[in-house]
């Protein structure tokens, strides 16, 4: 139970609020892999964003932009 809590509040980077802390273990695992799923489609979304962008980059300095960007 104390290893779920401390994963929620390392991804809240933070104590839990006390309405969380109210939850039980169960409900606080299901609420720590939803922000984790919800990171990770994040972040999928945000590299997808990187990449079309590009496409208003003349071809030439893509390359140049891919690695300042870092993408």
């Amino acid at each position: 139970m104390a290893d779920q809590a401390r994963s929620l509040s390392d991804q809240l980077d933070g104590p839990l609020p006390p309405g969380i802390e109210a939850l039980g273990a169960d409900e606080r695992q299901v609420l720590a892999e939803a922000l984790r799923d919800a990171r990770r489609q994040q972040s999928a979304a945000l590299g997808r964003a990187g990449e079309e962008s590009l496409k208003y980059v003349p071809a030439l300095l893509r390359g140049a932009v891919r690695k300042v960007v870092g993408l």
